[in-house]
């Protein structure tokens, strides 16, 4: 059996729309066109917030708030389609499933306890620094090591890919969050799926 930590936005929950959202109250910018979404989604996060003006000592402080405002949105934010089935048939298979995430672990809580798929994971780690996923991934790691076990870390970010890169989890990169296929190639996951059926046939 394999050892699976999975990424929270935009992997399991489809919460780009309500985080653009939050952006334009913060901002007062004007709405991106679909353009302008696209190529963000084709940035690294760094290059991202350069080119939205956001300085990276304000990060922290906008991270906190985004997940408090995050709480009052989340029942608007919906679950990816074909992922409570997956999951389900994952965590039915003998597999280990771990929630990873920059969001806070109450807001995971709550979304997971709304959409019914809260029983498959058997860890939530939450408040993660935006950069700092891969030394938490190593300490799940060196805490439930067991021989012959695979391990696993699947996200939609470049981050994500980076993360599993040096913790050694093989990373699973998806292209239906917030960072686009484009980008995601480009920092080499060991697979690259675009649907929720496909992890099915990755991990056996």
């Amino acid at each position: 059996m394999s050892n699976i930590i999975v990424d929270f936005d935009g992997t399991i929950a489809d919460s780009l729309p309500v985080v653009i959202k939050l952006f334009y109250e913060w901002s007062g910018s004007q709405p991106f066109s679909s353009t302008e979404i696209e190529a963000i989604r084709n940035m690294t996060l760094k290059q991202a917030l350069k080119s939205l003006h956001v300085p990276l000592w304000r990060v922290p402080t906008l991270l906190v708030k985004a997940r408090k405002d995050f709480g009052n949105y989340i029942g608007e934010v919906p679950v990816f389609d074909g992922m409570p089935a997956v999951l389900k048939q994952l965590q039915a298979s003998g597999h280990k499933l771990y929630v990873m995430s920059s969001n806070s672990p109450q807001n995971i809580r709550k979304f997971l306890k709304l959409h019914s798929i809260d029983n498959y994971f058997i860890g939530i780690h939450g408040n993660m620094g935006l950069f700092g996923k891969a030394s938490a991934m190593k300490a799940i790691m060196k805490r439930d090591k067991r021989p012959n076990e695979k391990w696993y870390a699947i996200g939609d970010e470049t981050r994500d890919i980076d993360a599993a890169k040096k913790a050694g989890a093989s990373s699973i990169a998806v292209n239906w969050g917030y960072n686009g296929s484009e980008i995601l190639q480009q920092h080499k996951p060991d697979y690259l799926i675009s649907s929720p059926a496909e992890l099915l046939k990755l991990i056996k």
